[in-house]
């Protein structure tokens, strides 16, 4: 805990031009990115460059076109999508996202999913609905089927083959009379095209592609190599597909050839057990079938869509979850695998996040993307604070590639507060964040420099038993969502695996049966991807083929430590693993069913807790983890980078010993852009208040070079700034209220009258005060409500995004008379909460139009006014 002699970490020395003090350089990749949604795609070609430099002034690196709906009473403006007129659009923004050295990507489609007009019943995505009737005593059946196209229709008897009655159906009936005896009719009807595009743009609507067909997805692409063909239209760096959200989907025309081909049996001959009739277990077992064949078709599907994008010059970045298949598998197919966040922030989401980033380091993509801060609270009303916290977490679960969600294209003429997207978080320049952006910006970018170099370091892979998953015997498609983790991945002992080396700092990466497939054993070391891994564990398993079974004993036979927590998988999977697949999983994990260690080839394959296989292991934990420091590891030829964040909930002075060699280190404050040289003698002091930042830069066998870091100590009590504070707004509406003054700081939204509840902007605060005190010192600000740039006897200080909210004086703090300003912008729900009250009309958009949080219709009339201003109080600490 920090004593009350207050620490502060502080460069003293400027940075030299080439010295390991230096930061990485920052590339367009390293700056943060945003969803740009076009509404309507009514954009224009000044529109266009005006938003594009003023995102580049911000500190953007680069943009990701969605088109979605329009905006009302401006259709005239409406492009439709991908007709000359939009790709004309398309090519302004990208020839001006180059010369502004800025990025884009583009989705392949208009809001999600993949789909549009020109997607016909025959490529769109179909259900499948369930036929299921038990008929007896040669009764004649008469039974109305459902409309849509009947794959199989069969009746099977108590014993003896079924027959089929395709040709029993007349119009939409069948007639049939059985023979003797009791007669279960089983069959299936697809239905084809079940949904539309949601939030479609103009020129987008139409059904939803099949997510299941190779086919579909290569007439889908035809329309984009038409549009993209055209003369003088670029490529995109990426193309975008978002989470999986083909709802229904469940049926694919060529699935039951699909499926014979990869699990070896008609699924037609297995239909009463896919529909619940006859043994559990064999029930189960035809339905995990079914789960795998259509995640590898889904799979196909993603791969047919990468290697289009390939073939023309581009990447793809792709959200695999919420698919009904393996998600590893899925991330793994694009270039840049995608994950988000949703609501809140929370530690029991890391292992969530991590199946993205392990599918890049497992495929040796140093890139893992995430859409970022979407409904972290209501409309308008998501602080700085907040947004820190989940930029630091998702670069905890091993992202290094931020989009905002997101900030909407909107024309000079819309008036205030502009076009709209119906979902938080508003990052663009009417939500009350604009005006500070580069100093977030500047965070995010000198963060992603840093966990963009290097390669993973994480020492552990965890075998993720996705066949457990499929076996539940649940019938249907499972979706694995990042919104219903909580019941399909939470329960698991994958899942308690995963967050107990979590908790006790130790990194891993996740690995499926086909990624595992592509691991080599070198110096005794599992190479996969960029990693180089101690060991493999598998947790508690049920389910597992004797193919990966037999592929862990070659492993292990070449040197790999293999660790098995509690039993070896018993059970082989699916239809066709019952029986003999069984009994050779049993015989393969015979001689580690009963034992603790057992010599195979060079190493071992052993049976234990974790903490005896990562001992047993020499895998190594990172302390620091025990003081509720959180980090991410990466490794370079000379030694390794940490980015270390404070979540114990309170300030710390301690001293760090790392579990990797360090001979010297260097730390970096990303927030204020210091470094320096820091002592290794006796462990690495950090000083870090409650959810702050650091990265520290450690080498192995050098000696770094460089200004020094130094910890500045406290030198006596801090001083509160007292006297009259003079207020004025300069920037904000409805309108500017009266300037005021006081000898107290408090919210301005509190004060009496409408002008001061409803503002929202920018505010000048002044203070003249008297200074007798020696340099240097700390600015504490206190609170401010929201962000603030800061002057002292007119020399920038710098600019407060998020707590603590302190900044060096430096040669600024005079002895005598000094002038203190500082301009404090607030959010933008208060002027939000008058429009409402005055009912004025601003939510005009087609579609869903406005929603609240809880996707209601949005009104903020009853908003209590949020503080506004500088509340201080202000100090100044006096540093030794």
């Amino acid at each position: 805990m920090i004593k009350p002699t207050l620490l502060l970490a502080l460069l003293v020395a400027p940075l030299a031009s080439a010295d390991d003090t230096a930061w990485p350089a920052v590339t367009r990749e390293a700056k943060p990115w945003t969803r740009w949604w076009w509404l309507g795609s009514g954009v224009d070609a000044p529109g266009l460059s005006k938003q594009l430099e003023d995102f580049s002034k911000a500190g953007l690196g680069g943009v990701e076109i969605c088109p979605i709906y329009g905006a009302k009473g401006y259709e005239k403006r409406d492009l439709p999508f991908l007709s000359e007129a939009w790709t004309r659009a398309y090519a302004h923004a990208a020839s001006e996202a180059d010369r502004l050295d800025l990025g884009l990507d583009l989705t392949t489609g208009t809001g999600w999913p993949f789909g549009g007009p020109w997607v016909g019943e025959d490529l769109a995505s179909a259900s499948l609905i369930d036929v299921k009737i038990t008929v007896t005593d040669g009764k004649q059946v008469e039974l109305p089927l459902p409309k849509g196209r009947v794959e199989v229709l069969k009746a099977w008897p108590e014993s003896g083959e079924p027959l089929d009655l395709s040709d029993k159906i007349t119009g939409d009936r069948l007639l049939w009379t059985p023979p003797a005896g009791k007669w279960s009719i089983h069959g299936w009807i697809s239905k084809h095209g079940i949904q539309k595009v949601k939030r479609s743009a103009p020129g987008g609507a139409g059904l939803v592609l099949d997510p299941f067909s190779t086919s579909s997805m290569e007439a889908y692409l035809k329309a984009f190599d038409t549009a993209l063909d055209r003369p003088d239209i670029p490529e995109p760096r990426a193309h975008f597909h978002d989470s999986f959200e083909y709802y229904g989907a469940a049926w694919t025309d060529d699935l039951l050839a699909r499926f014979q081909e990869l699990q070896g049996y008609d699924l037609r001959s297995q239909l009463p057990a896919l529909q619940g009739e006859g043994d559990p277990d064999t029930i189960a077992r035809v339905r995990a079938d079914y789960r795998e064949t259509m995640s590898d078709l889904h799979r196909g599907y993603l791969a047919k869509w990468h290697d289009w994008a390939k073939d023309r010059g581009s990447l793809t970045r792709n959200q695999a979850h919420g698919s009904p298949g393996n998600l590893l598998d899925h991330y793994a197919v694009a270039d840049i695998p995608e994950t988000e966040i949703f609501r809140h922030v929370d530690e029991a989401q890391i292992p969530m996040l991590q199946f993205a980033s392990s599918a890049a380091h497992l495929s040796g993509k140093n890139l893992v993307s995430a859409e970022t801060f979407t409904w972290l609270d209501e409309h308008f009303r998501v602080t700085p604070a907040k947004l820190k916290e989940a930029a630091d977490f998702v670069w905890l679960g091993g992202v290094n590639h931020i989009f905002f969600h997101g900030i909407p294209y909107s024309p000079q003429d819309a008036g205030w507060p502009g076009w709209l997207f119906y979902a938080s978080t508003h990052m663009g320049p009417n939500g009350g964040l604009w005006r500070e952006m580069p100093a977030f910006t500047s965070y995010i970018a000198r963060c992603q420099a840093m966990l963009q170099s290097g390669t993973p370091d994480a020492e552990v892979l965890l075998y993720f038993p996705m066949h457990d998953l499929w076996h539940d015997g649940a019938a249907g498609l499972p979706l694995f969502t990042v919104h219903n983790q909580d019941k399909w991945l939470h329960p698991s002992s994958f899942y308690r695996a995963a967050m107990a080396m979590w908790q006790q700092g130790i990194p891993c990466d996740f690995v499926s049966d086909r990624l595992l497939s592509g691991a080599k054993v070198e110096g005794g070391s599992i190479r996969m991807g960029t990693g180089s891994y101690k060991t493999l564990l598998i947790p508690e398993t049920r389910f597992m083929s004797a193919a990966t079974a037999r592929h862990l004993l070659d492993l292990a036979g070449k040197g790999a430590r293999i660790g098995i927590l509690g039993d070896p998988p018993q059970e082989s999977p699916g239809f066709h693993g019952k029986g003999e697949g069984s009994r050779e999983l049993t015989a393969l994990f015979a001689p580690y069913a009963n034992n603790t260690d057992s010599a195979v080839g060079a190493s071992f394959i052993s049976r234990g807790d974790l903490a005896r296989l990562l001992d047993g292991a020499a895998v190594k934990v990172e302390p620091m983890a025990g003081k509720k420091l959180r980090f991410v590891r990466r490794k370079h030829e000379d030694g390794w980078s940490y980015f270390i964040v404070n979540s114990s909930g309170a300030d710390i002075d301690t001293k760090l010993t790392l579990a990797t060699p360090c001979q010297s280190a260097t730390m970096f404050d990303p927030m204020r852009g210091n470094s320096g040289i820091t002592s290794t003698e006796g462990g690495i002091r950090l000083v870090l208040a409650a959810g702050e930042s650091r990265i520290l830069r450690t080498y192995r066998a050098k000696q770094a070079e460089g200004p020094s870091w130094l910890d500045r100590e406290v030198q006596g009590e801090a001083i509160t700034l007292a006297g009259d504070w003079q207020i004025e707004f300069i920037e904000g509406g409805p309108e500017l209220p009266a300037a005021y003054h006081s000898k107290e700081l408090s919210s301005w939204a509190k004060r009496e009258g409408d002008a001061y509840r409803n503002f929202s902007g920018t505010a000048r605060y002044r203070l003249e005060f008297d200074w007798n005190g020696e340099s240097p010192a700390l600015l504490d600000l206190g609170a401010i409500a929201h962000t603030a740039r800061v002057t002292l006897n007119r020399t920038s200080l710098g600019s407060c995004w998020a707590p603590p909210h302190r900044l060096m004086t430096g040669d600024a703090l005079k002895p005598g008379k000094n002038l203190l300003e500082i301009e404090v912008t607030n959010l933008a729900a208060n002027r939000i909460a008058d429009l409402d009250r005055r009912k004025v009309s601003w939510k005009s958009f087609h579609e869903i139009n406005f929603v609240n949080i809880h996707y209601k219709p949005f009104d903020a009339a009853g908003w209590t006014s949020m503080d506004s201003g500088l509340l201080g109080p202000v100090k100044l600490i006096p540093l030794r």
